[in-house]
């Protein structure tokens, strides 16, 4: 069995632990294309870009994500590196650890890993100026609980950082927004991935993920209480309508207040196997009109202008 990798992550001079393979003839069929420990060259390097696809046995997954987990330690300090392939990076080093999170997530082992994905989304913001605008851009359009839990965690770190949060409390807003669905875990996986809308009786279960997370969170040693908020109350809703305590107006904490609009943003903004994706006007416009009693309006004015400031830095 075969993997297929990201193969512009790859370098002239990296030497790597593990084989890679290349398509021929029926696309089931895979050739050498270069043997472990043996440095990569710029004809390899070249052959590597020309192609469709780059492989690695599944046997190898892990020892290339321990090689991306080593790019993205060194990524966000590094000036010569492009923004938009920091983020990239930084977007997949994330996927894996909440592959890691969703199949074992009372292990301890997740949270240093998830600070040091969180940490090294905040040290790119705040090294670069065009990094928000970047990592918008690689948000993914297709739902699913491991994107969706990235791109709000890209989304709520980017809109904290025109709030103008310290580095240390955008960390644990990153924490909690990375962290949020985790209570999902828990839930019957044919609620969680139903290609359709749930019945009522499914949206009950649904609605135990948030204490689902914070009970997880509590047995992994997260003790923060504003991470620990975040997971738990990013349903609650203005008028107290929400789940699932029921929370109302400023009872609501900032941490969920913005995990909330970012979690309703990509989840309409983002391609569902019932429905198709809303553009992001029509998205703001719809939260803007629908959902002055739900969300904090104030946010999402800021939320606005946030994506506004990133539109006009990409264009420049």
């Amino acid at each position: 069995m075969y993997v297929e990798i990201e193969k512009w992550l790859l370098d002239i001079g990296d030497v790597l632990e593990f084989d890679l393979f290349m398509a021929e003839g029926k696309l089931t069929e895979k050739t050498l294309l270069l043997s472990k420990h043996i440095p990569i060259n710029s004809d390899i390097k070249i052959e590597i870009d020309s192609r469709h696809a780059i492989y690695v046995r599944q046997s190898d997954l892990e020892a290339y994500n321990i090689f991306v987990d080593k790019i993205a330690q060194a990524v966000a300090r590094n000036e010569h590196i492009p923004v938009i392939k920091k983020a990239a990076i930084i977007y997949r080093q994330a996927s894996v650890i909440l592959d890691e999170m969703f199949e074992n997530p009372e292990e301890l082992e997740n949270v240093p890993k998830t600070k040091k994905v969180v940490n090294t989304f905040v040290n790119t913001i705040f090294s670069d100026t065009h990094a928000i605008e970047s990592m918008i851009k690689i948000t993914a359009y297709d739902y699913y609980t491991h994107t969706h839990s990235i791109n709000v965690c890209i989304y709520s770190l980017s809109l904290g950082s025109y709030l103008e949060l310290n580095s240390i409390t955008l960390q644990e807003l990153g924490m909690s927004a990375l962290l949020h669905d985790l209570g999902k875990s828990r839930v019957d996986p044919k609620i969680t991935n139903k290609k359709g809308r749930l019945t009522e009786d499914e949206f009950d279960e649904m609605k135990h993920h948030p204490l689902y997370g914070h009970t997880i969170a509590l047995k992994i040693g997260i003790r923060d209480n504003r991470i620990l908020d975040g997971i738990r109350h990013h349903h609650e809703k203005l008028d107290g309508s929400g789940y699932p305590d029921g929370l109302m107006g400023n009872s609501i904490t900032l941490f969920a207040r913005i995990i909330a609009v970012c979690d309703v943003f990509d989840a309409l903004s983002t391609q569902r196997s019932y429905k198709e994706r809303m553009s992001s006007y029509d998205t703001l416009l719809l939260m803007k009109k629908t959902m002055q009693h739900h969300l904090d309006m104030v946010l999402v004015d800021s939320f606005i202008k946030m994506q506004q400031h990133s539109d006009a830095l990409t264009a420049l």
